[in-house]
């Protein structure tokens, strides 16, 4: 596995597991400091995680790539 594979791996399981903390409700300033908001409902909550988590598609794609092709 090339150097840019393992990055992309790594950095796809991380921004999941954003998402997925803050899909499950965790209103972390630490992750949503752009657009911060203490009152946010659970409904905004799930919507962030979900579309943070389809967001780590595209890395997890780019390793499957890179891990095939191998330049």
């Amino acid at each position: 596995m090339n150097g840019f594979s393992c990055l992309m791996l790594i950095f796809a399981v991380l921004v999941f597991i954003a998402g997925l903390y803050i899909y499950t409700g965790h209103n972390s300033e630490l992750l949503i400091w752009k657009g911060y908001n203490k009152n946010a409902t659970k409904s905004e909550l799930e919507n962030i995680g979900k579309w943070t988590m389809i967001a780590s598609l595209v890395p997890f794609i780019l390793f499957i790539v890179g891990f095939f092709i191998e330049v």
